[in-house]
């Protein structure tokens, strides 16, 4: 265990220090016109202020919380929060690869990413959080009109794909990743629709449940946006995939 650690920490603190400057950005919110409707048909919700990690949580830090927090190593955590995938991809349990330290951590259940940041004195964002902080491009805060913008949105990423947090341009608020490569874990995921209860679908055949997730949203040309609740609302809490991470919120100081 000593030598593991030795070989280890060194990476960690260098990694720890590279984030410490820009780890949460703050966004003041605002009314919001969301692409899934929510009730009130076209009308614009309220957006609180919150802080956002600029980036997602990398692989170096959950190996510092699983570290810390024995009980969510995948040798340890019990079936009913995660799946057995969870963290397939290390190893060991205690080993993910050295030359993914700086990758968007995948393959961590709703549970799992909940647990890490509430050990952080944080939370997962919810949904609207996530939306009004994605709709930003480099210039302007609300860039969905851009009929480019929604091409490379919709092109940009492959799923199941890997690299380094924050490699892609800051948007307008200095947060980076949201419509990479990894997709990200709300707060609410379960209850983005509300025609049904997602953890009664049927999952060996999501399609059927997906299809229909249209009816749901506001924007029908956002289908970058529309693919991701469908997907988010077909998972069980307990869930992991090779393209799903997750980054952490925090209320406004």
């Amino acid at each position: 265990m000593m030598k593991r650690r030795g070989l280890w920490m060194p990476l960690l603190c260098m990694l720890s220090a590279a984030v410490v400057a820009d780890d949460y950005v703050s966004l003041a919110g605002g009314p919001f016109h969301s692409s899934l409707r929510f009730g009130n048909g076209d009308k614009a919700v309220f957006v609180a202020g919150y802080q956002l990690m600029s980036r997602p949580v990398r692989e170096a830090e959950f190996l510092a919380f699983v570290e810390t927090h024995p009980q969510w190593r995948r040798d340890r955590i019990p079936a009913l929060f995660a799946d057995a995938g969870y963290l397939a991809h290390w190893p060991g349990p205690l080993t993910p690869r050295s030359e993914a330290l700086d990758f968007p951590v995948t393959r961590v259940s709703w549970f799992a990413a909940d647990a890490y940041c509430r050990a952080q004195g944080a939370r997962l964002p919810s949904w609207l959080e996530w939306e009004f902080a994605a709709a930003a491009d480099d210039r302007q805060t609300d860039a969905r009109d851009d009929a480019h913008r929604r091409q490379r949105v919709l092109t940009g990423g492959t799923p199941g794909a890997y690299r380094a947090a924050g490699e892609s341009e800051p948007n307008v608020y200095g947060v980076h990743d949201l419509h990479g490569l990894v997709w990200e874990w709300p707060w609410d995921h379960a209850s983005l629709m509300a025609a049904a209860d997602s953890r009664n679908v049927d999952t060996e055949n999501p399609l059927r449940y997906c299809g229909g997730s249209a009816l749901a949203f506001s924007d029908r040309r956002d289908y970058a946006v529309i693919k991701r609740v469908a997907l988010l609302s077909a998972l069980s809490a307990r869930t992991t995939l090779s393209n799903l991470g997750f980054r952490c919120a925090k209320e406004l100081p």
